[in-house]
């Protein structure tokens, strides 16, 4: 959980501090136990991000920023994906920050595979993400892309085998510009 917490830390930072979206429940969860320290909090991100990370509940982001959202958790797979050298845009698996909560049977986590192909054919009621639909659109810098594909995308047109269809899906909280 440390590691997938240092990963979206180094997202967020390697991003030019720009909002990023939470993958992760359990790792939200430590980072909720985090942020409750305050004053290790706060000179752990004065130290490695010159100021503090505020932490934007998912409640906070709603519809009116489902499109930052969408963004921000491209963002966040993007360069999760590559501090693992991982190729974002043509995955074979997926990193650490984006499995956990698959990996440790969180019950209420979010959980990726990916490639829904099969869980799209399946028909699964379940809420599964598809990390390879993040990439859909996200340029070398994280960002969107120049083809004009972005958040307004729905992910190439998987949302999640569930999905409510306000975007991706799969992120909670979030934290950044």
């Amino acid at each position: 959980m440390a590691q997938g917490m240092r990963q979206f830390f180094l997202a967020y930072l390697k991003s030019g501090q720009l909002y990023v979206s939470m993958p992760s429940q359990v790792v939200d969860d430590l980072w909720h136990e985090f942020i409750l320290h305050t004053r290790e909090y706060e000179a752990f991100c004065k130290q490695a991000f010159g100021g503090l990370l505020h932490h934007t509940p998912a409640a906070v982001i709603g519809k009116k920023t489902a499109k930052k959202a969408d963004a921000a958790l491209r963002r966040c797979w993007w360069y999760a994906c590559r501090e693992e050298n991982i190729f974002p845009k043509n995955a074979l698996r997926l990193p650490l920050l984006f499995a956990l909560d698959a990996k440790l049977d969180i019950a209420d986590g979010f959980h990726y595979v990916v490639d829904c192909t099969a869980v799209r054919r399946a028909g699964s009621d379940g809420m599964i993400y598809c990390g390879g639909d993040f990439a859909s659109g996200v340029g070398s810098d994280g960002g969107a892309d120049s083809s004009g594909s972005d958040s307004s995308s729905g992910c190439g047109g998987g949302e999640s085998s569930g999905s409510d269809s306000s975007g991706c899906g799969g992120g909670g909280c979030g934290g950044g510009d």
